[in-house]
């Protein structure tokens, strides 16, 4: 029998890529052989195309082929979607210092409910935008009741994109079967920090839904400060 080259985390990891896919789960045998494939996908995506998704991207990627009777879809209520919670909406950040460290907090709204999330690290202008990122993430993290779901990878702040000055953030996306990378992107707009919020956002706002709660939410809202107003993105 030929060395089995691939785990069933790669094959999600590929899977979870594919339109409309929100979650992915892979079942094989002690001899490597899939046996199910399990989908999460959005309720605008048909069923028996996301199956011929599956098939071509297995036998393109791991030169797999697998019965279409493995594959089972499980699809997103769209009217669920309509009626449960909006996404999270940038409010503000506020910076403060103690010492040569940075306090940073994110505030993020939602149905009028204020969520914070809080870093810290060292006062270095170069470390703001990080700070940013990631007190936004801790917001969104206690808007959906997730507990260390999301790391920050990477981010850049000197990008240009037909002239105009653009912040990217890659966001790495923990969950029970496996990880994902996620990438989202904002127009600076005389505000850098906010821009990094909004890119941040961008990165997971549309994929948390699809993510189990570990806690419930906190329902204490963050008083707003100085007549703080939420800014649509």
């Amino acid at each position: 029998m030929a060395e089995r080259r691939w785990s069933t985390s790669q094959v999600e990891q590929v899977l979870r890529e594919l339109r409309g896919v929100c979650g992915a789960r892979v079942v094989a045998d002690e001899t490597g052989l899939i046996q199910e494939v399990h989908l999460l996908v959005e309720g605008d995506r048909n069923p028996k195309q996301v199956v011929r998704d599956v098939e071509s991207a297995l036998m393109a990627h791991f030169g797999i082929h697998i019965d279409h009777r493995k594959v089972s879809v499980a699809q997103k209520s769209g009217a669920s979607r309509a009626a449960g919670a909006p996404r999270l909406r940038w409010v503000d950040v506020q910076i403060s210092h103690e010492g040569t460290r940075a306090i940073v907090s994110a505030y993020l709204e939602r149905n009028g409910q204020i969520y914070r999330g809080t870093a810290s690290g060292v006062r270095a202008s170069t470390q703001l935008p990080r700070l940013v990122a990631l007190a936004t993430l801790r917001a969104v993290e206690a808007a959906h009741g997730l507990q260390e779901r999301f790391g920050l990878e990477e981010i850049a702040t000197n990008w240009t994109l037909g002239g105009y000055p653009l912040v990217a953030v890659l966001v790495s996306a923990v969950r029970d079967q496996g990880e994902d990378l996620l990438l989202g992107s904002a127009l600076v707009r005389n505000d850098l920090y906010r821009a990094v919020g909004l890119a941040t956002l961008d990165a997971v706002n549309r994929r948390v839904q699809a993510f189990p709660s570990d806690y419930e939410p906190s329902n204490e809202a963050v008083a707003l400060v100085d007549g703080l107003t939420p800014n649509n993105a």
